[in-house]
């Protein structure tokens, strides 16, 4: 018997553009040491937690389709925010460590932060950041951290909407489009 066929999704806040861009050249300078690495080409974001539903189940079962739509309805009633990256930090996953600008957490952004994340119902918690350098090497890690650690960088962004990305369990590649939900309009 086969596994039923899957259709997952990545829920995130994209940084915009400017925003992407400034990240995409610490992962440029991270690749004249170390090379390239898997987060390389990624736009920068802040993820969500991320769901797999099953395809192929009765109509009559609660899916992804139902599931956007209650997510929708929580997300536009919800306020916008603005962000501040102050400096880098990095990630411990074992032996590997993740790179990452790091958000000015304060008491009303980690209330904010959240709120939106009990709407999507998580099973773990999240960290928000937004990673430059993911699961990479100890030794590419002590060849990369000490350039950042004298870095001093500060940026701020807007968040007005989510993103939703979306791949098929049988599909290889990388997560298409789904949908965007806006947040709230005006303060």
């Amino acid at each position: 018997m086969s596994a039923e066929r899957q259709i997952y999704f990545m829920n995130r806040i994209s940084l915009p553009k400017e925003n992407d861009e400034q990240i995409k050249r610490f992962k440029k300078a991270c690749e004249k040491y170390i090379g390239r690495f898997d987060s390389m080409d990624s736009k920068a974001h802040i993820s969500f937690p991320s769901y797999a539903f099953d395809l192929g189940s009765s109509r009559d079962v609660f899916n992804h389709i139902d599931y956007y739509q209650i997510i929708e309805n929580h997300l536009k009633v919800t306020p916008p925010i603005d962000l501040k990256i102050t400096g880098f930090d990095f990630l411990v996953h074992g032996k590997l460590r993740t790179i990452c600008a790091k958000l000015d957490l304060d008491q009303m952004t980690m209330h904010w932060f959240n709120r939106v994340t009990g709407i999507f119902k998580p099973i773990k918690r999240i960290n928000p950041h937004i990673t430059i350098a993911k699961t990479i090497s100890l030794g590419s890690f002590n060849i990369l951290w000490p350039h950042f650690q004298k870095l001093e960088f500060t940026d701020t962004f807007s968040v007005r909407k989510i993103t939703i990305l979306h791949k098929y369990s049988d599909e290889t590649g990388p997560f298409r489009f789904y949908k965007e939900i806006s947040l709230r309009k005006g303060n």
